[in-house]
C-alpha cells in the first residue's frame, strides 16, 4: 500500500492531510523540481459524478483569481495513473480560522489586533472575488487560511472554490452549496430542512456567511445556537428568521426553551469596546434577513474600510481606575 502519489512535476504522501471535504480532499506535498512544500488538492469519485461544466468551474474560478487574500495557484496537473486532475496551492503554514478559534486560548474570540487583521484581509478577498463577479458560496473559517510571511508577519486567506461561480450582483442561481452554521436562512430552509422552496438565491448569500464567519471570530461561538446545537434544525431555522432586524444573536439554552436574542455582543468578546461600537452594526448589517435591509456589498466594503482605518485613542478613567480603548 503506497501512501505517495504524484503528478509531473509534484509528490505527496496521503497521510499529511492538511483538509478532507465532500468532492476531495487536500494533502501537503512538494514540488519534485526544487523541494517547495505545497498543497495539492486532490478530487474523490463523487466529484467525478457532477457535470463536467462544474467540475470544470473551480479550475476557471481559480486562474481568474490573483490577489494576496486569496490562496496562490501554483499548477493544474494530472494526477498518475489517470486519476484526474489535481489543483496545486502555495501552503498556508497557519493551518486555517477554524483550527486557530479550536485553540483553547481563542475559546472567547480572537484578540483586536488579529480580529481586525481578518477583517481586513477577508473583506480585500471579497472585494477581489465581487470585481470578477465571483460568489464563493462557502464562506467560513475552515475556508480562511492563516499565511505566515517571511517576515513573520501574518496574511488571511480565502480558500476553497469548489462552490465558486460567476454571478453578476442582481443575477441568481438554484443550487445549494455551503456549510450548515454558516448558511443564508433561504438556502438552509431548501438545503436542510428539505422543503421545497422556489426561491432563487443571489450573491448576497456571501454576506450572511461573512456575518456568521465574523461573529464567530469576534466571539469564538456561532451566533445562532439552538439547543442540542445542529440536530434541532426547526429551531435553528425559527431563530435565523423569526429574529428582529438589528438582532445579531440567539441562542436557545434548555430543550424547547425561550430563545435569548441580543442586538450586542457578549461581554466575554476581546474588542475594545471602541470596535464594539464599529463592529455591532456591521453585524447587524450583514446578518439581516429582509431581502430589502441585507447591505449591499459596497456598503459593506465601505463600512469596513471606517473600522478599519480608525486609530485607536487610549484613554485612563480616573474614577473607575479603568483603560479605555476609543476608536477616533
Amino acid at each position: 500500500m503506497s501512501f505517495l502519489r504524484g503528478s509531473e512535476n509534484y509528490v505527496w504522501c496521503t497521510t499529511s492531510v492538511l483538509g478532507k471535504g465532500a468532492t476531495g480532499a487536500v494533502f501537503q506535498g512538494v514540488n519534485k523540481n526544487n523541494g517547495e512544500p505545497v498543497a495539492v488538492k486532490t478530487f474523490n469519485q463523487l466529484s467525478h459524478m457532477r457535470p463536467h461544466d462544474v467540475q470544470m468551474r473551480e479550475f476557471e474560478v481559480l486562474k481568474k483569481v490573483k490577489h494576496e487574500n486569496i490562496v496562490k495557484l501554483l499548477a493544474i496537473e494530472e494526477e498518475q495513473e489517470g486519476r484526474g486532475k489535481v489543483i496545486v496551492m502555495e501552503l498556508c503554514t497557519g493551518g486555517s480560522l477554524f483550527n486557530i478559534l479550536d485553540d483553547p486560548e481563542n475559546t472567547y474570540g480572537l484578540q483586536e489586533q488579529e480580529f481586525l487583521l481578518v477583517l481586513e484581509h477577508l473583506t480585500a478577498g471579497m472585494k477581489h472575488l465581487r470585481d470578477n463577479n465571483l460568489v464563493h458560496r462557502d464562506l467560513k473559517p475552515g475556508n480562511i487560511m492563516k499565511y505566515i510571511n517571511e517576515d513573520g508577519t501574518t496574511t488571511y486567506k480565502l480558500t476553497d472554490f469548489g462552490a465558486a461561480r460567476e454571478l453578476q450582483e442582481e443575477e441568481q442561481f438554484m443550487s445549494l452549496y455551503g456549510t450548515e452554521e454558516y448558511l443564508h436562512p433561504d438556502m438552509y430552509e431548501r438545503a436542510v430542512l428539505r422543503k421545497p422552496v422556489g426561491k432563487s438565491f443571489g450573491a448576497t448569500v456571501d454576506l450572511w456567511s461573512i456575518g456568521v464567519t465574523l461573529y464567530h471570530v469576534a466571539t469564538g461561538q456561532l451566533p445562532f445556537r439552538p439547543y442540542g446545537g445542529r440536530k434541532n434544525k426547526e429551531t435553528m431555522f425559527y431563530i435565523t428568521t423569526k429574529k428582529a432586524s438589528g438582532v445579531i444573536s440567539g441562542t436557545q439554552t434548555t430543550e424547547n426553551g425561550p430563545i435569548e436574542w441580543s442586538r450586542e455582543l457578549p461581554a466575554h468578546c476581546q474588542l475594545s469596546v471602541g470596535l464594539r461600537k464599529l463592529v455591532t452594526p456591521l453585524l447587524a448589517g450583514l446578518l439581516e434577513m429582509d431581502p430589502h435591509r441585507i447591505w449591499s456589498f459596497d456598503r459593506f466594503f465601505s463600512e469596513v474600510q471606517i473600522a478599519t482605518s480608525t486609530t485607536p485613542v487610549h484613554i485612563f478613567h480616573v474614577n473607575k481606575a479603568s483603560s479605555l480603548k476609543v476608536s477616533v
